[in-house]
């Protein structure tokens, strides 16, 4: 009885999981909507699974803040707004000045070059393209520091921001990949102090694209991003 028991929990955990990794990525992604409400008949029969491991997959989402959960009324997209980007940027611009002067000491050959052939890529791509290329860039770059804490946080926040660029609709509007190139020499060098000083250009140029784009929310929005700062 208690093999069985032990089989059905990995069982159980395998489901909530995959169902977790899909509805993860359909938010971000834009397959749901913000503010649209999930019907979990619908979500159970689109990934062959009961409700308890797909509540269990919307607990996880409202911590990472994907969801929202009132009381009574089910699952809803979370409807996130552009005053969320700058929030979440500040966060990330911490882990990525880390990360980069970390990988500086601890990436390896290969994952260098992987960044430069990556760099590249983004260079020759589409503007819809190179939106994803420079999120992958920018994620290999904290994957290369070799620290865990680091990567995990990072990759909380990045998803919620991904989630809050394609709710807006930034997928063809992003900075030019040139402004990667000085920080991308300096960590080929792995020259510290210059990879933080390019970096740290290209995130300030990030936000002030940003917040160029807070000129464009409605009058509401913006009496509401106008508060909170």
């Amino acid at each position: 009885m208690h093999e069985q028991d032990v089989s059905f929990r990995i069982e159980h955990s395998s489901l909530q999981e995959r169902a977790l990794d899909r509805l993860r990525d359909e938010i971000i992604s834009g397959v749901w909507k913000p503010g649209e409400r999930l019907q979990e008949r619908t979500l159970c029969q689109r990934f062959g699974i009961s409700r308890s491991p797909l509540r269990e997959a919307y607990q996880v989402l409202a911590a990472e803040g994907l969801l929202e959960l009132p009381r009574n009324r089910g699952a809803i997209v979370a409807s996130p707004s552009l005053p969320d980007v700058l929030e979440h940027h500040v966060l990330l611009e911490a882990l990525e000045l880390l990360a980069i002067e970390l990988a500086c000491d601890n990436a390896s050959d290969a994952e260098i070059s992987a960044i430069v052939a990556k760099h590249e890529d983004e260079q020759k791509a589409k503007a819809a393209d190179a939106y994803k290329l420079n999120n992958e860039l920018h994620r290999m770059i904290v994957m290369a520091s070799h620290n865990r804490p680091v990567q995990e946080a990072h990759l909380i926040a990045q998803r919620r921001l991904i989630h809050v660029q394609n709710a807006n609709d930034f997928q063809d509007d992003v900075p030019p990949a040139n402004e990667h190139d000085r920080f991308i020499r300096a960590l080929v060098k792995r020259s510290k102090a210059e990879a933080v000083r390019g970096l740290k250009e290209h995130l300030a140029s990030v936000k002030n694209h940003l917040k160029s784009r807070l000129k464009t929310l409605a009058p509401a929005e913006r009496k509401k991003a106008g508060a909170r700062g």
